[in-house]
């Protein structure tokens, strides 16, 4: 067990999210960068899915217990009752991870630990909280991260107004969050649409236009439909990329190959 000391942030229990509930107006939720909450997990020895602890900030936290931990950068460490551990904020990272050995044990709601607080699943992770282990199996795992850093590449979507996003320089705008990713344009995109439209569905990685011309990126919490034209879709091996990239870094954007 691990009692938390101090969360300059946000910090929340995440695992694979949830399936398949999307027509009941569920978003996935889950993890928002795969590829690191998976390193964090083969590093602790737990099943690359299991809950773990998702941070953005700074998070402390010292042993009641001896207890094994891992982090996104694959390291592995045995923390001795009262030892503090210290998971500092990583300047080329929007996000990072911790996981104990065993898995986390947060409180299952429709079948996944993941919390997902616009809908009232879980809350966030405080200070004074105590994080025990769930207890599954645990073994020797591949704990090596894998983000390829380059251009984001993107499937055109069902709306006009894509073909900008590879003309266009763009910024992570410190506003977004697991909802959505607000980008900054250098010059406000254009729209053809005079207001929204009627709601369609949405997956995480769709790029809404809203009118003002900053283009919002859907997370894993976000809205399962919307009503602003979805000009295209990032595509699914790029999302750890692109969620990866730290408030304020530049992003740019590519159509992908047929």
């Amino acid at each position: 067990m691990i009692i938390v000391r101090k969360v300059l942030g946000l910090a929340t229990a995440q695992d694979a999210g949830r399936v398949g509930l999307a027509s009941q107006g569920v978003p996935r939720s889950g993890f928002l960068v795969r590829t690191l909450a998976h390193a964090a997990n083969a590093a602790a020895g737990n099943d690359p899915d299991a809950a773990c602890v998702e941070i953005f900030g700074r998070f402390a936290c010292v042993a009641d217990s001896e207890i094994v931990v891992g982090d996104d950068r694959g390291v592995r460490r045995v923390l001795r009752a009262g030892e503090e551990l210290v998971v500092d904020p990583d300047p080329h990272l929007r996000v990072r991870y911790l996981a104990i050995a065993g898995g986390l044990d947060a409180p299952v709601f429709l079948g996944s630990r993941s919390t997902l607080a616009v809908c009232g699943l879980g809350r966030e992770i405080r200070r004074g909280d105590r994080l025990s282990s769930a207890r599954a199996p645990v073994r020797d795992r591949d704990a090596k991260p894998k983000i390829v850093s380059r251009p984001i590449r993107v499937v055109l979507g069902p709306d006009e107004g894509g073909e900008a996003l590879e003309t266009t320089a763009f910024r992570i705008s410190t506003t977004s969050d697991r909802t959505g990713t607000r980008l900054e344009p250098s010059t406000p995109m254009a729209t053809s649409s005079t207001g929204t439209l009627p709601s369609t569905p949405t997956v995480v990685g769709a790029i809404q236009l809203p009118r003002g011309g900053s283009p919002i990126v859907i997370g894993p919490d976000g809205p399962v439909t919307g009503g602003y034209p979805i000009i295209a879709v990032i595509a699914k091996d790029d999302l750890d990329a692109f969620h990866a990239l730290p408030l304020g870094a530049p992003v740019t954007f590519v159509r992908a190959l047929s």
